[in-house]
């Protein structure tokens, strides 16, 4: 499997799914608490993060996203991926 078919599945199944999740528990707490601005800073760091995620499959989709890119988009996440398993 290329790296890109491999991402676009990785984005569509796991982690965008885990985005959106934190995002809406996010914003289920700046609903309870609207004073938090380290909860206010954490919604709009995980609003960017989905924004890069959409923006690489539209590239996806359009077939510019390079194997290359692919490639280290890849192993951002898993290096992401290992930070969360050492928490």
């Amino acid at each position: 499997m290329s790296a890109i078919k491999e991402l676009e599945k990785i984005l569509k199944t796991e982690v965008l799914i885990q985005v959106n999740e934190e995002i809406k528990t996010i914003e289920k707490f700046i609903s309870k608490q609207k004073d938090s601005e380290d909860l206010k800073t954490h919604l709009e760091y995980m609003l960017d993060v989905k924004k890069y995620y959409d923006e690489v499959l539209i590239h996806i989709e359009k077939n510019i996203l390079s194997e290359e890119d692919a490639v280290k988009i890849l192993q951002d996440l898993e290096d992401m991926s290992d930070d969360e398993d050492d928490i």
